[in-house]
């Protein structure tokens, strides 16, 4: 019996100790967002963000409807990187840094002003490339 108990205790101890090793994301629910997407506004209540080292990613509404939106803090002023938007105002399409389209952000204390266009498509004539404009305002 005192053989095996050793052994346990051992891989209890190794996954605890690689387990605090593991970088985990910062997490906090935050109030609410507001997106609008060629003027038509959507509010929010689920929105999550997390923080890794300098690079914040903003969580707005689920899977099938929401926003997604990844912010570089390593420099003043911060940058967008990224901005997913998933079936908003009739649009799905998403802005990346350098691949064309634009977006600046500003932001203060916890909450942040994203504004820029996205390239995608309208969710009534898919096959055809559009973009839109959007405006994010979140709090994290």
């Amino acid at each position: 019996m005192r053989n095996r108990i050793l052994p346990a205790a051992a891989v209890v101890l190794a996954v605890a100790v690689l387990g605090a090793c593991t970088p985990r994301p910062q997490g906090q629910a935050s109030g609410t967002a507001t997106v609008t997407v060629d003027g038509k506004d959507t509010k929010f209540q689920i929105v999550k963000c997390t923080q890794v080292e300098w690079i914040r990613t903003i969580y707005i509404g689920g899977d099938f409807a929401g926003a997604k939106v990844v912010v570089d803090q390593r420099k003043e002023p911060a940058t967008t990187e990224s901005v997913r938007i998933q079936n908003l105002g009739g649009f799905t399409g998403m802005y990346s840094q350098g691949d064309g389209g634009d977006a600046s952000m500003s932001y203060s204390g916890d909450r942040f002003t994203i504004t820029g266009t996205a390239n995608g498509y309208k969710v009534d004539k898919p096959a055809e490339p559009a973009s839109a404009t959007f405006k994010i305002i979140a709090e994290c």
